[in-house]
């Protein structure tokens, strides 16, 4: 009680300094003077006055809430301070404090309004504030329409962040790390697993753990393996096989939470993922939440470096993925994991600098300086549009403001615009995905009747740099996804994998490979006698002993695995140190009369050059073009026709 009634005296002293600026900047005739000449400048001091003014007055009236409801808060924070149970954490916020703080907020709306309104078109260009001062207010500006916009939609929004934040009960989130350096559909393999449960506002502690100890059987002796920790879930994972429609390809036995990502469709996967864990775990989930590398490299560049005692490293945005893939990858690494950890199974340990990183961060991000919030929540938005952070919640409301807000991770279903989503699975039970680069170029040809012609090269290219970890030799299952009344027209770079081998290992007795695999530029290799090796022994459709390379062609698989769309599908084989080349031709039937558009959905961790023509016999002007790497942010292309002349605009 004591620290909020000092806090409550020092926001009063505040808020009657910044009133009385405020007051000056709006009626001084000699500030009125100076305005004329630097009307920028001013203006932005009045509103910053204003935005300031406003934020003491809203400090004052939750401090005063808090004061009032301090005894029970008190009581409730000593009682979890106390105990020892943190997988089931005591709550701080019951539905009465909650019920008060929302009564505040329907109070404070106009003062939320009015530091929105100050806040537009504010440029901090030539006023006397230091870096970070600027980097600050750069950041916390624009999220205040954001937040007065929410606030203004009445107590809807807030009831459901008090359902996120276990208000009513306590709501438990399944969080995963993606490794993007082994590619799966959301953009990484997900190794590591915790728990988040929060209980009125209170987080337990996180503890991420390898999915590998209770889905996989590492009790090989030769390598120093170890049983899986809970027979009893492993019998259940080796009885599970993936769901339809994923099942008619997926080529991997005893699936489980580990391979749940299999659909680039968020929602989907996350709703495979929740029933998964569930039925394995049997924890009911909330929700789930993905991340890439690429996450923690934006957080650390708002919270500064992380510290892993145990290892005596320091972790920076700028060595983040280095120190990862050391450890994850590297021999010298994974040893230094066996010894500090005491885990001798070679799979077990190599995660664990990974997990400690993971935890450390989130004990960052959960202790952040009131200063840093706006950062963070402004590069939280943006990772979702980018698909680096991919979230979803069995909430609609909450749902439907992360669309408005961010980003579901959706895909494209519309059947009023052309799309192109490619997506990439390496099943080859290694980490070759660093190595291999994508290039998508595509060419659209549309017809007097809008019909849209497609002629799409897919350059894969794999140029081993390290140790993979697995199998040399990629195997990667692609899939192409376009509206759903497409229709095939021609395809190569596919392996048909039950028309025999044209070429392999030697030892096994197939002919040897040439650097031109298949003499028509398809596969080109950069040794003159590329080398293959089997395929790992998890993937039943491709055989466990085959060192070859089939023919290719056409995609193999031609019926969809998600509602709405139609796809092309089918293996990429590709050993390492070559380039492979995948073409496909499709026609789409007109959408619309009108313009064209083209909606396309890069996959996370993929970050392709894409190479983009539209070709029109309505434009005199020539084919339009657009080349760039996407990463990660749906973008929409749209053909604008003035007259004769046409422009390809990205929106």
């Amino acid at each position: 009680m004591d620290k909020l009634q000092q806090a409550q005296k020092e926001i009063a002293a505040a808020h009657n300094d910044f009133a009385s600026l405020s007051d000056e900047f709006d009626h001084d005739g000699s500030i009125g003077l100076v305005g004329s000449l630097l009307p920028s400048q001013i203006n932005a001091a009045r509103s910053l006055t204003h935005i300031a003014t406003d934020a003491t007055v809203i400090g004052d009236k939750l401090i005063s809430t808090a004061m009032k409801h301090s005894p029970e808060m008190v009581a409730t924070l000593r009682a979890s301070a106390a105990d020892k149970d943190t997988a089931h954490p005591k709550p701080y916020i019951t539905k009465e404090v909650f019920a008060a703080l929302n009564q505040d907020l329907d109070t404070l709306l106009p003062v939320f309004k009015d530091m929105s309104d100050y806040s537009q078109g504010v440029s901090l260009d030539g006023l006397p504030l230091t870096a970070s001062q600027s980097h600050t207010l750069s950041s916390l500006l624009p999220l205040l329409p954001t937040v007065h916009t929410l606030l203004a939609q009445g107590p809807g929004v807030r009831e459901a962040f008090g359902w996120m934040i276990g208000v009513d009960q306590p709501r438990t989130f399944l969080l995963e790390p993606m490794d993007s350096a082994e590619l799966r559909s959301t953009g990484g393999f997900t190794g590591q697993f915790g728990e988040l449960t929060f209980n009125g506002g209170h987080m337990n502690k996180l503890n991420m753990q390898n999915i590998g100890a209770y889905e996989e059987d590492h009790s090989d002796p030769t390598v120093g393996g170890s049983k899986p920790l809970n027979p009893i879930l492993y019998d259940k994972v080796t009885q599970q096989h993936a769901p339809p429609p994923f099942d008619a390809w997926w080529p991997v036995d005893n699936f489980g939470v580990r391979d749940a990502n299999v659909s680039a469709d968020f929602p989907t996967t996350a709703q495979t993922i929740m029933q998964y864990y569930t039925g394995e775990f049997g924890t009911p989930l909330s929700g789930v939440i993905l991340f890439t590398p690429a996450l923690i490299k934006q957080i650390l560049h708002v919270t500064g470096p992380i510290t892993i005692a145990e290892y005596g490293e320091t972790v920076t945005e700028q060595n983040l993925e280095a120190k990862l893939h050391y450890y994850q990858l590297d021999n010298k690494g994974i040893y230094r994991e066996i010894v500090i950890e005491h885990q001798h199974d070679h799979e077990l340990a190599r995660k664990a600098f990974t997990r400690r990183v993971t935890q450390a961060l989130m004990g960052n991000v959960m202790h952040i300086p009131v200063a840093q919030l706006a950062p963070m929540g402004a590069q939280m938005f943006q990772a979702m549009k980018t698909k680096d952070l991919q979230v979803y919640v069995a909430n609609p409301q909450l749902e439907a403001l992360i669309a408005k807000y961010g980003s579901t991770a959706s895909m494209d279903r519309s059947n009023t615009h052309d799309g192109l989503y490619v997506v990439q699975e390496n099943l080859s039970a290694s980490k070759a995905s660093q190595y291999v680069t994508t290039t998508i170029k595509d060419t659209v040809t549309l017809d007097q009747q809008n019909n849209a012609t497609h002629s799409l090269n897919i350059v894969l290219n794999y140029q081993k740099k390290g140790d993979v970890y697995g199998p040399d030799t990629y195997q990667d299952y692609v899939r192409v996804y376009v509206p759903k009344d497409s229709t095939l027209v021609s395809g190569n770079g596919f392996s048909q994998i039950n028309d025999g081998a044209v070429c392999g290992s030697t030892a096994a007795g197939y002919p040897p490979c040439q650097q031109d695999v298949y003499n028509d530029g398809s596969l080109v290799c950069t040794s003159a006698t590329p080398q293959v090796d089997p395929p790992t022994r998890h993937i039943n459709s491709l055989g466990s002993n085959i060192a070859a390379l089939n023919p290719i062609g056409k995609p193999t698989n031609p019926d969809s695995d998600e509602t709405g769309r139609a796809m092309f599908g089918g293996w990429a084989i590709i050993p390492p140190d070559c380039k492979l080349t995948i073409t496909l031709s499709w026609t789409v039937p007109p959408l619309s009369q009108n313009n064209y558009s083209l909606m396309f959905q890069p996959q996370a961790s993929v970050n392709p050059q894409v190479d983009l023509t539209v070709k029109s016999t309505a434009c005199n002007s020539g084919d339009t073009h657009f080349s760039g790497t996407i990463s990660g942010q749906d973008t929409m292309f749209n053909l604008k026709r003035q007259a004769a002349s046409c422009s390809l605009q990205r929106k």
